[in-house]
């Protein structure tokens, strides 16, 4: 038998790009995530006593234990048909008894979370701890409360870039607003997701409730009013070029055409998990789920996976975006393609761009046909700052510019969204540490966070803008507005 040595690793968070919240720094591949809660449910999730028995047994045999310590905490997502995955963990040095976990938890059988009488998804945390030469595990309960106050605390904002020196002349021209339930009618402070709409009504989604806001007053979403209840978590949402809002929540599809809503059911799927909701000026909505890209246009729907498309690098589509010049793009789990008009498809991963072996997670173009994106690199590694990730342009003539914590005035390279801010012509871009990012395109790089602005929380989301130019922008402690002073 081997002799290991467990490594303590802290508990991080940390939030990937997709929907699901991975609790742990390192990412377990091939888990299918859609949505699903964290340790939710009444009952909630939790494993067959004999099955899990049988693994801790395993592990005791297969391993020489004495003298060794150590914790290790791995995230399991359970389905609503009881099938788990593990989806992160804590050991960063991947020992064997990590690996061999995984296996064996991938393969346990589980009993699914159960909300409002349905089984649901939802992902528990088990930690396993070296007593008396022994390894033994049980289910560590996500304290849900603990959690929220964590995230939407502003803390210290962590600026990965120590060389460039950010002397921020624009933040005085500006007016921000921050809105929080303290003082408005918005229900949680912890967003990832907001939109405006052809009205200017901006849709913003918080963790427990769903709002909409005419600039004045907060209407909230509920079971009166729409499909959703009143503390609904959305997962994803956007508006088409017909004003038409589309919302998804849970593995639902829903669409809002101003007078009513409805559930927009895709043909041959029963449920759709969405990972992201793009619109074009093109008339298509573009649903990026676990089971390939289904574009809606017309009311047609057209799905795209390996079986259509085989250069593509995997079912679970992250992003879509199409361009001014109709070249269609696609961020996968595993690498990123584009179709061009003709249904030409170019691969990345051999390539020497920005997209070799990272994922396109948003997309902005300006009025002169540059591209921007934003990058994840889906090779995982301990690191929180990676510098593979950032965003990358792609000029008009096809040159590839890639900005990073290294090269360039970006002050942390996990980018969550990016907004082509078409009033004043320069690119705003959220970080998931380092704040809300001001870039004039050239050389002007300013950081905006809570130590330096009113600008609330250093987890930065989703940006919108309405049609006077005002940038709404969704955080972790509050909706944000930032006008222009006149």
């Amino acid at each position: 038998m081997r002799r290991i040595t467990c490594i303590i690793v802290p508990f991080i968070l940390l939030l990937t790009k997709a929907n699901g919240q991975n609790l742990f720094p390192v990412k377990v591949e091939g888990c299918a995530v859609s949505a699903f809660c964290l340790d939710c449910g009444d009952p909630k999730a939790t494993y067959d006593e004999d099955s899990f028995n049988q693994i801790i047994k395993a592990i005791n045999t297969k391993y020489n234990f004495k003298g060794a310590s150590g914790q290790i905490v791995l995230q399991v997502l359970i389905d609503s048909s009881g099938n788990g995955c593990v989806l992160s963990h804590s050991d960063a040095s991947k020992n064997a008894v990590t690996l061999d976990l995984i296996q064996y938890l991938d393969h346990c059988k589980w009993k699914p979370a159960v909300e409002d009488s349905k089984p649901v998804a939802s992902s528990i945390n088990l930690a396993f701890k070296l007593n008396n030469d022994q390894l033994s595990g049980e289910i560590q309960r996500v304290d849900l409360e603990a959690f929220n106050d964590n995230m939407s605390n502003p803390g210290t904002p962590e600026v990965y870039n120590k060389t460039y020196h950010y002397e921020n002349p624009s933040l005085s021209s500006y007016e921000i607003t921050v809105w929080q339930k303290e003082n408005s009618d918005l229900p949680n402070d912890m967003s990832q997701h907001c939109v405006a709409d052809k009205n200017d009504d901006i849709w913003y989604g918080t963790y427990s409730g769903f709002v909409k806001f005419d600039g004045k007053k907060m209407t909230r979403l509920n079971e009166k009013n729409s499909p959703f209840k009143t503390k609904e978590s959305i997962n994803e949402m956007a508006v088409d070029r017909n004003n038409n809002k589309w919302v998804a929540s849970g593995d639902s599809l829903y669409r809002f055409d101003n007078k009513k809503w409805s559930n927009f059911l895709v043909p041959g799927r029963k449920a759709i998990g969405a990972f992201g909701i793009t619109c074009n000026d093109f008339g298509e909505t573009f649903i990026c789920s676990d089971s390939g890209l289904v574009i809606i246009k017309n009311e047609k729907v057209t799905i795209l996976t390996k079986k259509e498309i085989k250069e593509l690098p995997s079912n679970q589509i992250f992003y879509a975006f199409r361009d001014n010049m109709e070249r269609l793009w696609i961020g996968t789990f595993k690498g990123t393609i584009m179709i061009d008009k003709n249904d030409k498809v170019k691969t990345f991963d051999q390539s020497e761009t920005p997209l070799k072996e990272t994922a396109i997670t948003n997309a902005v173009e300006d009025e002169n046909g540059n591209v921007y994106f934003a990058l994840y690199a889906y090779i995982h590694s301990d690191q929180r700052d990676r510098p593979e990730e950032g965003f990358a342009r792609l000029s008009k003539d096809g040159k590839w510019t890639h900005y990073n914590d290294i090269n360039s005035g970006l002050p942390a390279d996990y980018v969550n969204s990016l907004w082509y801010d078409k009033f004043e012509k320069v690119l705003w871009i959220g970080t998931n540490e380092a704040g809300l990012v001001r870039y004039d395109l050239k050389d002007g790089w300013e950081n905006y966070h809570n130590k330096n602005s009113k600008v609330p929380s250093s987890y930065i989301f989703q940006i919108t803008q309405d049609s006077k130019g005002n940038l709404y922008v969704a955080t972790f402690n509050g909706m944000m507005r930032i006008a222009r002073k006149r």
